[in-house]
Formats: C-alpha cells, sequence, structure tokens
C-alpha cells in the first residue's frame, strides 16, 4: 500500500507549497535475451481526500496522482556467482557470514542508463481562487497505472509505484492530500 499526506496553510503572507512524492518498488532483473518491451501495470483501490479553501482575496490547490517509474541499468562487469542461500556455512572457523544480496550486486555491477515514466492517473486535482471550498472523498476508488517501453536484453530493470502530491497556498486559505493507494499484486512482464 502507497500512503501518504500532505497539508499546506496560508495566511496574509506569501503561503507556500508542500510538495511529497512517495513509491514502492521491486527488481524485475535483467532482461532475457529476445525480450524487447517491459510491461507494469499495477491496479488497486484508492482512499481518496482532497480539499482546497480560501475565504476571501487567496488562492489554493490540491493535487495527487500515481504513476509507474522504471529504472534501467546497463551492465559494466560480471556479477559473482551466488549458491542462492543467505547463510555460507565456513566449516573450518564454525562461523555462518550472509551472502552478499544477489539484487544488490546485480545493480552494483551496473551502470544508471535512464529513468522512464508513465502518464499520470490523477486522484485529486482541485483548485479555487478568491473564495471558495472544494471536497473529495472517496473510498474503495479503483484506479490503474500501466506503463509499457521499449528495453535493452541484457540490461537491468527496477520498477516502481509512485504517487505524487502537492498542495499550494497563496494568501489565506488551506489545501490538504492524502492518497492511500491499496494495489494488488504488480503484474510485470519481459516480452
Amino acid at each position: 500500500m502507497l500512503s501518504a499526506r500532505a497539508r499546506a496553510r496560508g495566511s496574509t503572507g506569501p503561503g507556500g507549497t508542500v510538495t511529497l512524492f512517495t513509491a514502492w518498488g521491486f527488481l524485475a532483473g535483467q532482461a532475457p535475451p529476445g525480450t524487447s518491451s517491459l510491461a507494469v501495470a499495477a491496479s488497486g483501490f484508492s482512499m481518496i481526500r482532497g480539499n482546497c479553501w480560501t475565504p476571501g482575496g487567496g488562492y489554493a490547490r490540491a493535487y495527487g496522482d500515481i504513476f509507474v517509474v522504471v529504472e534501467e541499468f546497463e551492465p559494466v562487469g560480471a556479477a559473482p556467482a551466488h549458491a542462492g542461500s543467505s547463510l555460507i556455512d565456513l566449516p573450518d572457523t564454525g562461523t555462518e557470514r550472509l551472502a552478499p544480496d544477489p539484487a544488490a550486486v546485480l545493480l552494483a555491477t551496473s551502470l544508471f542508463k535512464r529513468r522512464v515514466h508513465s502518464a499520470s492517473t490523477i486522484l485529486i486535482n482541485q483548485e479555487t481562487i478568491v473564495l471558495g471550498y472544494q471536497i473529495v472523498a472517496l473510498d474503495n476508488h479503483e484506479d490503474a497505472t500501466v506503463l509499457v517501453m521499449p528495453i535493452t536484453p541484457g540490461n537491468v530493470y527496477r520498477w516502481w509505484i509512485a504517487s505524487y502530491q502537492y498542495c499550494q497556498v497563496g494568501g489565506p486559505g488551506w489545501a490538504g492530500s492524502k492518497i492511500a493507494f491499496d494495489f494488488e499484486p504488480v503484474f510485470f512482464a519481459f516480452t
């Protein structure tokens, strides 16, 4: 579940902006030979709360969305072989030590190449100027976000389900944004 909250308050002064980025990710691994694209799709239900208020002469805006981010890494060295166990027994000394995480080793031997993100699925987008009040309160709102992108076989990919929110106030007013995106298992595939 992605859960985040952003709030901004203003007075007769210049006001302000609060920005929040939250993400949950997974290492998809190395693209197999013969593949040409990566698809990532997340769907689920959101709890959405947003409002903006201006009592006179102000500006307030509340915004929130979800989207997919994919990072691509190009291997620059050979990763050491790994037996698959998280513990290695060293019988000569009688001690055990943790083996390196295969995902960390894979990324450590790769160079960041690019970051791609999907179009945003907008959950909250409210704005009021001078005098007004807007509110949204939705429970179990069905939402989805998808990204299909071209890839290079042999490169390493990591994906994220992300949420970006901001609240902005100028002059007297208030803005708030809260999103909880409870997604089902994320589908991803190299094709």
